[in-house]
């Protein structure tokens, strides 16, 4: 089964919350409202940052809200942040020595053209469109 991981999953609730917000909402207030781990949530929340598509603010008036790079961004480059290139098999990982890859005839399918649909058809949905 393919499956996005919960860092994936919890920071598109975030992206959720703040979306259509212009201030910048305190991590204490996210937490209360997403009903996550503090850590995770902070430390989803940086990698949100380092990627561009939140800011974020110190201080009393601090918090987190979404940047412009959030509005134009694609499910494809949004998925890129937590789960890094998307696969369905090992084998499309270079580093990985597959046992079997004298006789696996299926791998190529995989590695190739389902994985060249789903990146095709993540790049047409803009992350804060499938909240519509």
């Amino acid at each position: 089964m393919l499956s996005i991981t919960s860092q994936s999953d919890y920071g598109i609730m975030l992206i959720s919350y703040l979306r259509g917000k212009k201030d910048f909402i305190p991590l204490s207030q996210l937490l209360n409202q997403l009903d996550l781990p503090k850590r995770f949530l902070a430390r989803i929340a940086a990698l949100l940052v380092k990627a561009g598509i939140l800011e974020s603010r110190e201080g009393k008036v601090g918090g987190y809200r979404l940047t412009k790079k959030a509005k134009n961004l694609n499910l494809y480059d949004y998925l890129k942040v937590f789960e890094g290139e998307l696969a369905f098999v090992k084998c499309q990982d270079p580093d990985y020595d597959c046992p079997r890859q004298g006789y696996c005839m299926h791998k190529d399918f995989f590695k190739h053209s389902l994985t060249n649909v789903l990146s095709k058809e993540l790049k047409k949905h803009k992350l804060l469109q499938i909240y519509k």
